[in-house]
């Protein structure tokens, strides 16, 4: 799986690990339609640096804006990652997170747990409540 694809489907996942082959296939179709699922490479690649930044070092209920570069329409995509709380999951380090995006009037907002692995990835994880 490419970087492209965890970063989209880390940010939109928000229900628990999936199998890699059909739920590619279902959230690659699914997020055709979304401003996550639409952006281009060099947006793809400063909101990764902005998520991995607000995991790493935001605080808790503190907000994180971003500005994405704009796309071949010239629209720009903004928006803020805002960490809700903190917890671990099978020793490891998990986060609550508020995803906000919008684009050309047009607004969207995801939340999930996102867990460190041991490798250093961030990864969607649904933790038992």
């Amino acid at each position: 799986m490419n970087s492209r694809y965890r970063v989209l489907l880390a940010l939109a996942c928000v229900a628990g690990a999936m199998s890699a082959g059909p739920a590619l296939a279902y959230f690659d179709h699914y997020l055709g339609g979304t401003i996550v699922g639409t952006l281009t490479p060099a947006q793809v690649t400063a909101l990764t640096d902005v998520f991995r930044r607000t995991l790493e070092q935001g605080t808790d209920g503190a907000r994180v804006p971003f500005r994405l570069p704009p796309d071949a329409r010239e629209r720009l995509v903004e928006g803020s990652f805002t960490p809700l709380r903190s917890r671990h999951d099978r020793g490891d380090r998990c986060r609550q997170l508020r995803s906000e995006f919008r684009r050309a009037g047009e607004t969207e907002a995801w939340t999930g747990w996102y867990c460190k692995e041991k490798g250093g990835d961030w990864k969607s994880r649904k933790l038992p409540k």
